[in-house]
C-alpha cells in the first residue's frame, strides 16, 4: 500500500489533528514545497508558513470542522528553493474531512492536480490572440465600455507615489454599476483618491456615478480643500433619486510630507498596509450618505510612512453572507498582508509593481474566500515610496550607434517610473527622432560631438524629455528628402514639443502627460487568469409580521439588495399601514444589508413617526446599521455613543 501510495500520479497531503500534522504527503507533494526535510510530524502552518494569507489555512480549518471545500485553478505560491523566493503553480483540488469511524473528524485528505500547465497554455494562447480578446469584448458587449467610459482609463504615474485599482462588476447578467473611484493630481503637489458607490445596478446608476465622480474631480481640481469638496458632493447628490443616498471615501495625501486628510459618508474606513504586512484601519466617524441631510463628515488627520500603502475600496469587497463586517474586514486585512508580504519570483505571472500586485492577489483571494462577489467591487492602492525614482540623465556620442543604448537607458527609466507600455513606446520612439536630428545635423561631417537626455516626471504626471547638443543644426540641403518629419512624429508621439536653437546648441522638450491603465472587468473574467470557483449555498429572502406584547414586528432574513429590495418596502408600508403604526424591524437573520436596503431605511425613517430596527452585534446588518447613520434606530442608541466596533 505505501508503494502504492508513493507512487500516485497526483498530490496527495493527508493532516491528523487540530494543529493539522502532517502524517502523509506523497512525492509529487513534496517535491511542490521543494522537499523540505522535517515535513512529516510538523503542524502544516509552521512547515509551509508562506502559505498565510493565500487562505489556504483557512480552508483546511473549514474541513477540521466538517466543511468540504474545492478550488479550481487556485495560484498558490511556495518558497521551493528556500530562498524566499514565491514560486507559482495553479492547482485544482478537494479538501475533505478524515473522519472517525464514529462520524468525528480526525483530520483532512487533501487531493490536488497540479493545472499549470493548463493555465500556462491558456495565458499563453490569450496572450497570442487578439481575435479572442475581440471576441471577449463583443461578448461583453457595451456594458463594461460603458464602464470603461464613466471611469478613470488611466490612474497618475507620480514620482512619490505609484497608484492601481481594479474595478470588477459582478453581476453574471453585465449589468453596469455603480462603484466609482480616482486619483487626482492636486495642483500644489498633493494626491486625492476617492471611492464611492451609488446605490442600485444599470444605466441609471452608472450615470449617477459618472457625474459624481465628475463633481468631485472638478470641485478638487478646482482647488477645494476636503470638507468643501465633500460638501459640494452632498449637495448634488440630495438633487436627483439616483445619486441620493450614495456613499464615499475622500483621501487627500501629502507625497512630500506623508500627512494624510480622510472622510467619509457611510463608506467603510481605509486600510493601511506597511513594510511588514502590518495593517491598520484609520479610524474614521463617517457622517451619513450623501444629499440625505447628514452633518458633514468629520475629517481624520494621519501621516503615512514611507513605504506604506493606502488601501480604499468599496463595500463588495468586504460584505459577505452571513459574516459581518468585522469579519469582513479582518479577511481583508489578512489577504493584503500576505500580497505585501510576498517575495515573488520573476517568473510568476503576478505583478511586479507593488499597488497591482496587491490588487490582484487581494481580489483574487478574498473572491475564492467568498465564493466570488456580490456586488460590484472597487480596490484602489496607492503606494507612497521610500524615495521617487531618480531623473534620467545619460550623455552618449552623437552617432548612429547611440540610438540602442539610448533607447534601453530611456526605456529602463520609463519602467522604472511605472509608464504604461503605449506611454513608453511613443516616449522612446519621440526621443529616438530628436537625438537622430541631433547626429545627423548637430556637427560637421567627420567632427565628434555628443548630445544629452535628461529626463524628469513632475507632480501631475507629465514627463520631460529633452534632447539637448552642443552643435548647430545644418540649413536643409536643396533637397531635403525626409527633413521636418521627425519634428513631425515628435509633435505627433508627444502632448507638447519645443525646438530652441541657441549659440551654445539645441535643445528638443518633449511633454507627455503618462498613466497607468486601470483593470475594469468582470469577476468571470478576472478570475480567467488565475480561477477559483466555489459553491455558495442560495438563500431566501422571506418576511413576516409578528404580533408581540410591545408591538408590531417584521422580521426579515436572507438577503435585502437590488433585486428584493422593493418586496422589503411594500413589506414595511404594508406593516405599518403607509407609516401610521410603530413598526420594529428584526434584521438579525438578514445575511446581506444592502445600499438599497441602506436607502429604503432611510426613506421609511421620515415616514414611520416611531420606526426601531433590531439586530445582534453579530449579525451582518449591524455593522452597515452603523456605518450608513442609522444606529439612532437601534436600541439603547443612545448609551453607547462611543462604541466603535461597527467600523473596521
Amino acid at each position: 500500500m505505501l508503494d502504492g501510495f508513493e507512487q500516485l500520479p497526483g498530490f496527495v497531503w493527508i493532516f491528523e489533528g487540530p494543529e493539522l500534522r502532517v502524517v502523509a504527503a506523497n512525492p509529487a507533494v513534496r517535491a511542490a514545497v521543494g522537499d523540505r526535510s522535517g515535513l512529516l510530524g510538523e503542524p502544516f502552518r509552521s512547515a509551509v508558513p508562506e502559505l498565510a494569507g493565500q487562505h489556504i489555512f483557512e480552508l483546511l480549518d473549514q474541513a477540521l470542522h466538517g466543511v468540504r471545500s474545492h478550488g479550481y485553478e487556485q495560484r498558490v505560491l511556495t518558497d521551493r528553493s528556500g530562498d524566499g523566493r514565491l514560486t507559482e503553480a495553479f492547482y485544482t483540488f478537494d479538501m475533505a474531512p478524515w473522519r472517525n469511524p464514529d462520524g468525528s473528524v480526525r483530520g483532512v485528505i487533501v487531493q490536488a492536480v497540479d493545472a499549470t500547465p493548463v493555465v500556462a497554455a491558456r495565458q499563453a494562447a490569450e496572450a497570442a490572440a487578439a481575435a479572442a480578446e475581440r471576441r471577449y469584448r463583443q461578448a461583453v458587449g457595451l456594458v463594461l465600455e460603458l464602464q470603461r467610459s464613466l471611469l478613470p482609463d488611466m490612474l497618475p504615474v507620480l514620482p512619490h507615489v505609484q497608484v492601481a485599482a481594479h474595478y470588477l462588476v459582478a453581476s453574471s447578467d453585465l449589468v453596469a454599476g455603480g462603484d466609482w473611484f480616482d486619483a487626482v493630481p492636486l495642483p500644489d503637489g498633493r494626491l486625492a483618491l476617492t471611492v464611492g458607490d451609488v446605490v442600485g445596478h444599470g444605466a441609471a446608476a452608472a450615470a449617477a456615478m459618472g457625474q459624481l465622480r465628475t463633481v468631485a474631480r472638478q470641485a478638487l481640481q478646482s482647488g477645494g480643500d476636503l470638507p468643501r469638496v465633500l460638501a459640494v458632493l452632498d449637495d448634488f447628490a440630495s438633487r436627483t433619486h439616483a445619486t441620493r443616498a450614495a456613499t464615499t471615501c475622500l483621501a487627500i495625501l501629502d507625497p512630500g510630507t506623508g500627512i494624510l486628510e480622510v472622510a467619509s459618508h457611510a463608506h467603510p474606513a481605509p486600510l493601511v498596509v506597511g513594510p511588514n504586512g502590518d495593517g491598520r484601519y484609520l479610524p474614521l466617524t463617517p457622517a451619513g450618505p450623501l444629499g440625505t441631510g447628514a452633518d458633514p463628515a468629520p475629517v481624520h488627520t494621519c501621516r503615512l510612512r514611507a513605504d506604506d500603502v493606502l488601501l480604499l475600496y468599496t463595500d463588495g469587497l468586504i460584505e459577505r453572507p452571513r459574516r459581518n463586517l468585522h469579519d469582513g474586514a479582518r479577511i481583508l486585512a489578512d489577504a493584503a498582508a500576505g500580497a505585501r508580504r510576498a517575495i515573488l519570483h520573476e517568473a510568476t505571472t503576478v505583478p511586479q509593481r507593488l499597488p497591482d500586485r496587491i490588487c490582484t492577489l487581494v481580489t483574487e483571494r478574498l473572491a475564492l474566500a467568498g465564493g466570488g462577489f456580490g456586488d460590484d467591487t472597487t480596490l484602489l492602492a496607492a503606494h507612497l515610496l521610500p524615495e521617487p525614482v531618480a531623473p534620467l540623465h545619460v550623455t552618449l556620442p552623437a552617432e548612429t550607434a547611440a540610438l540602442r543604448p539610448m533607447r534601453r537607458h530611456l526605456g529602463d527609466w520609463l519602467a522604472r517610473i511605472g509608464a504604461s507600455a503605449p506611454d513608453a513606446s511613443d516616449l522612446v520612439h519621440a526621443a529616438g527622432e530628436a537625438v537622430t536630428n541631433a547626429v545627423d545635423h548637430a556637427y560637421p561631417s567627420g567632427t565628434p560631438g555628443t548630445f544629452t537626455l535628461h529626463g524628469t516626471l513632475d507632480h501631475q504626471g507629465v514627463v520631460h524629455v529633452s534632447c539637448a547638443d552642443q552643435g548647430r543644426w545644418r540649413p536643409p540641403v536643396a533637397d531635403p528628402g525626409g527633413r521636418g518629419r521627425g519634428l513631425t512624429m515628435i509633435r505627433g508621439l508627444v502632448d507638447r514639443a519645443e525646438v530652441r536653437h541657441t549659440e551654445t546648441g539645441t535643445t528638443v522638450s518633449m511633454y507627455r502627460h503618462i498613466g497607468q491603465e486601470t483593470t475594469v472587468s468582470t469577476v468571470a473574467a478576472a478570475q480567467a487568469a488565475g480561477p477559483h470557483k466555489q459553491a455558495t449555498a442560495a438563500e431566501e429572502f422571506a418576511v413576516a409580521v409578528v404580533e408581540t406584547p410591545t408591538g408590531r414586528v417584521l422580521r426579515v432574513q436572507g438577503p435585502v439588495d437590488l433585486a428584493t429590495g422593493p418586496a422589503l418596502r411594500a413589506a414595511i408600508m404594508q406593516a405599518s399601514r403607509g407609516g401610521s403604526l410603530p413598526l420594529t424591524i428584526d434584521l438579525t437573520p438578514v445575511t446581506h444589508l444592502s445600499s438599497t436596503g441602506v436607502r429604503i431605511l432611510h426613506e421609511v425613517d421620515r415616514i414611520i413617526a416611531h420606526l426601531r430596527v433590531t439586530a445582534t452585534p453579530q449579525s451582518p446588518a449591524h455593522a452597515v446599521l452603523e456605518l450608513t447613520g442609522l444606529r439612532h434606530l437601534l436600541p439603547q442608541a443612545g448609551t453607547d455613543a462611543t462604541h466603535e466596533g461597527a467600523r473596521p
